[in-house]
């Protein structure tokens, strides 16, 4: 766990800001915006826990699935463009990676029937998703800190070491908001759970009990390997000792290159970007250059990157594949979601 000692003084600072906005918005100082749909966050306390993307696909499908009207806001981190960006409209995708981001980009080519509406004011974005879209909910991705739109509910994405040995905020360590900010929260969803032993993992347990949050586990596992020019996919079964080169610009590549060594593969190169990287030309063709000199079999990076590694053709004639990663909640989850749906949502629904 990541901690930065002398920068401990400055997250007391921090700390103090976090308990004055928050205590703000809950006396109704500073006020948040109530629009007439179902308001769902995906989001998380910390700046390394992950997964909020793939939690989101799974909830865009399944709320469909089951016939919901849904659009999703995201934030669009790094995007080039400015303002309000329309990434889909549930038909077909209206931007291109530079004025949506990689994460909204990804969420419209994963969610088809789902408008996808990107704006770094998310409650200007859900605003807009009711005026052009009329949905019923509104899943807003990463979007527990920003309280100016209300939320009916706002899940938490929650690394279950944390409950253990819970770490300093910003800027001497990851998390953006104490932990007690999960009281806000309705349902905590758990990762790395299996990294712990049972009786850690009951400690967790234990820990969870003093939050009103329904909490449950929730895991990420590899679906498919898909061509990132071609969209055919490679068997899982065959990465078995295959040599592979891995491709990254994430947050926590670790947990990708992970997943790739439990599928089989041998990896005998990994060249690791920033999060959010933008590649450039000369960067796709030192990838390429690499790969010709390890000889390796495959060329795998992750859904994320693919969007934007697509673009050279430098790699085009390469075996160059995505790893797809889906979340995977306890299986009660979403039954458990569905009943806080209909008493809530019914004046949305009427």
């Amino acid at each position: 766990m990541i901690h930065f000692p002398p920068l401990a003084p400055l997250s007391g600072l921090y700390r103090g800001l976090v308990h004055l906005r928050n205590l703000s918005y809950d006396k109704g100082i500073l006020a948040s915006a109530k629009l007439p749909a179902f308001v769902i966050s995906i989001g998380n306390l910390s700046v390394v826990a992950k997964g909020k993307t793939p939690m989101t696909i799974f909830l865009a499908q399944s709320l469909r699935k089951a016939g919901w009207r849904v659009a999703i806001v995201a934030r669009g981190y790094r995007r080039e463009g400015r303002g309000t960006c329309l990434v889909s409209d549930g038909e077909k995708i209206l931007a291109d990676l530079r004025e949506a981001g990689d994460e909204p980009l990804l969420l419209a080519q994963a969610c088809p029937g789902v408008p996808v509406i990107v704006d770094r004011n998310k409650t200007h974005a859900a605003a807009i998703a009711v005026e052009q879209f009329n949905p019923q909910i509104i899943l807003v991705d990463d979007g527990f800190q920003h309280r100016h739109l209300q939320r009916d509910l706002d899940l938490v994405l929650m690394p279950a070491a944390f409950l253990l040995q819970t770490p300093r905020l910003l800027p001497a360590g990851p998390l953006r908001e104490p932990i007690v900010s999960l009281r806000r929260a309705q349902f905590l969803l758990l990762t790395g759970l299996t990294d712990l032993a049972p009786s850690r993992q009951h400690h967790v347990w234990e820990r969870c009990q003093q939050f009103e949050a329904r909490a449950f586990a929730l895991h990420f596992q590899a679906q498919a390997l898909i061509s990132v020019h071609t969209r055919e996919t490679f068997p899982l079964n065959q990465l078995r000792s295959a040599k592979v080169v891995l491709v990254s610009g994430i947050a926590q590549p670790e947990r990708f290159h992970h997943m790739i060594q439990t599928l089989g593969a041998q990896v005998v190169h990994t060249l690791r970007f920033s999060d959010h990287y933008n590649y450039r030309a000369n960067d796709a063709e030192h990838i390429a250059h690499t790969f010709a000199q390890t000889r390796g079999d495959l060329l795998i990076t992750t859904s994320k990157d693919a969007v934007k590694l697509r673009n050279f053709e430098c790699l085009a004639q390469l075996p160059c594949y995505a790893l797809e990663i889906v979340a995977a909640p306890a299986e009660n989850f979403f039954s458990a979601l569905q009943t806080a749906l209909p008493v809530r949502a019914e004046r949305v629904l009427t």
